[in-house]
Parts: structure tokens; C-alpha cells; sequence
């Protein structure tokens, strides 16, 4: 298999890559709503994080790096607070609405990205993408169906997006300096604690059945993490972001079959927006940023001592 994937055109693997991690998150997303039903879903996302930690612990081991580094602990706490307020607002909505209405909402995490970027690093919004951007939002709106019943519950999947668009700009800092490895295994360290009270609140005594699925979207969340890392090593962001619909086929096929869910137009309606704004808003900063890099032409050379 791998000489197989190694004979392919770069680009071919990098797309056989990302649609491989969206389609183990769009199934995540899946279980997630089928295991709801056997366990509160927030002590689903803690016993995930748990077993996170767990199997992310050798790896931490072998590689003889803390999960939490001292340098940048703050980023890393800030990171983990963010990423405390995704996952519980994530597992809170996939246990009272259509996993593929919660991943339709999801893709606005691009356009919520570039709002913060405006927002806290100052980065210019020009007219082009302010549009996309609410498009992106009527999109959503499309989605959500206001006054169909959704009410205050589709919120979450929103707020979800900020949180992961916010902790998306925490980790390009922390990308520039620390490990792979630190970056995937210091998210379960750091949300296993904080959503042990969240879980508490609801806490039922787990059953096998929750406790096996919450192992299965661990495992899948983590190949998901890696198999994401290998797609973006050999293509940018902006070049596999019109892949993103795989993890919304991927939650849709998996609710039909196993569920017995099926969305309704309006939630194709409003993916088809929202995922042709955020991959317009994702190649659009792509574009601009080569033409930025062009202005400056080319880094002098480091000294040499």
C-alpha cells in the first residue's frame, strides 16, 4: 500500500491523505451521535480524552518530550482552553442534532479564522473575502433553519467553530516551534482534566458500549491528526480545502446506514455555501500571501559563524 500511495503525483497522495483524516473525523462524528444514545455525550468527549492521553502517553515517552512544555505554556494553556469549549460544545451538539447538520456548521471554522485573524493579529479583511465570508454565514443560517426547532442548540456547533478557529491561530505559533508531538498529545493532557467536571454534571455509570465507542473516536481522532500532518507536508491548505465536503459525506453515509438519520435539502443547501466560501477564503489568504512573499523577494542568507 505504501509503494502503491508512493507512486502516485504528489498532489494525488496529499488529496488521498486529507480526504483519509476527514472521512475517520466524519465517522468520529458519527459514533459520536450513536453512542449519545448509551452515554451523556459529554462523558463520551471525557472518556475520549482520557484514552487519548493514554495512547498518546508512549509516544510522549519515546520521544522523552513533556506533554506540556514550560516555554510557550501559556499558548499551550490558552490552546487548551479553546479546545475544552470545541470539544464540549462539539459532543453537546452531536447528542441533540444531526451529525451532519454539526459538520455542515463546522466548515465555518475558515471564515471564523479570518474574522479572529482581523480581529487579534491585525490582518487585513479586504472586500473579496468580507463577502465570502457572509456568505459563509447565510450559509449557515441555511443550516440552521431558524425557527425549525434547533433553538438555542445551534448555537454549539458555532461556538464550536470559534473555539477551533481561535485554538487553529493559538497552534500556527506554537506550529513554528514545537514538535508534532507535543502539539497532538498536549490536547488530552489538557482537556481530560477540565472536562471531568463538565462530565460529572451528567455522569451515568459508563457502560461497555460507551466506553468501547469512546475509545474508537479517540483512535480515530488521533490517525485523523496524523494522517491531516502527512497531507499537509506535501500540499497546502488552500489546495485540499474543496475536500472538506468528505467529512460531511463521511457523517451522512454513516447516520443513514447506522442511525437511520437522513438531512434535509436545506442542509445541503447550506454546506454547498458554506464550503464554497471557506475553500474561496482559504485560497484567497493562499494568494495573498505568495503575492506578499514576491513583494519582499527572497530572505537574505543567514549568517554564518
Amino acid at each position: 500500500m505504501t509503494q502503491m500511495l508512493a507512486a502516485l503525483p504528489a498532489p494525488v497522495r496529499a488529496a488521498l491523505w486529507y480526504i483519509a483524516a476527514l472521512s475517520c473525523w466524519g465517522i468520529a462524528a458519527g459514533v459520536i451521535r450513536y453512542a449519545s444514545t448509551a452515554m451523556p455525550a459529554l462523558e463520551i468527549g471525557f472518556f475520549r480524552a482520557l484514552f487519548a492521553v493514554l495512547i498518546t502517553l508512549p509516544w510522549l515517552i519515546h520521544a522523552r518530550v513533556l506533554p506540556v512544555p514550560r516555554r510557550h505554556f501559556g499558548l499551550y494553556m490558552l490552546r487548551g482552553g479553546l479546545e475544552v469549549v470545541g470539544i464540549a460544545t462539539w459532543f453537546a451538539a452531536l447528542g441533540m442534532m444531526l451529525a451532519a447538520d454539526v459538520v455542515a456548521l463546522n466548515f465555518t471554522t475558515p471564515l471564523f479564522v479570518t474574522l479572529l485573524g482581523a480581529l487579534l493579529l491585525g490582518e487585513r479583511i479586504r472586500l473579496r473575502r468580507s463577502l465570502a465570508v457572509l456568505a459563509g454565514l447565510a450559509g449557515a443560517l441555511c443550516v440552521i433553519k431558524p425557527g425549525a426547532g434547533f433553538g438555542w442548540v445551534a448555537v454549539l456547533p458555532i461556538v464550536c467553530a470559534v473555539a477551533a478557529a481561535a485554538s487553529r491561530i493559538v497552534g500556527r505559533k506554537l506550529a513554528r516551534t514545537e514538535p508534532m508531538v507535543t502539539l497532538i498529545a498536549s490536547l488530552g493532557f489538557l482537556t481530560a482534566p477540565a472536562l471531568l467536571p463538565l462530565a460529572l454534571a451528567v455522569w451515568q455509570p459508563p457502560t461497555l458500549f460507551g466506553l468501547a465507542a469512546s475509545l474508537v473516536i479517540a483512535v480515530l481522532s488521533l490517525i485523523g491528526h496524523i494522517f491531516i500532518v502527512r497531507a499537509l507536508r506535501i500540499s497546502p491548505v488552500s489546495a485540499l480545502a474543496p475536500y472538506d465536503f468528505a467529512q460531511l459525506l463521511t457523517a451522512v453515509a454513516f447516520g443513514i446506514v447506522v442511525i437511520g438519520e437522513w438531512p434535509d435539502l436545506w442542509t445541503w443547501i447550506g454546506s454547498a455555501i458554506i464550503l464554497a466560501a471557506s475553500v474561496y477564503t482559504v485560497r484567497r489568504e493562499a494568494m495573498l500571501a505568495r503575492a506578499d512573499e514576491l513583494k519582499r523577494g527572497p530572505l537574505p542568507p543567514a549568517d554564518v559563524e
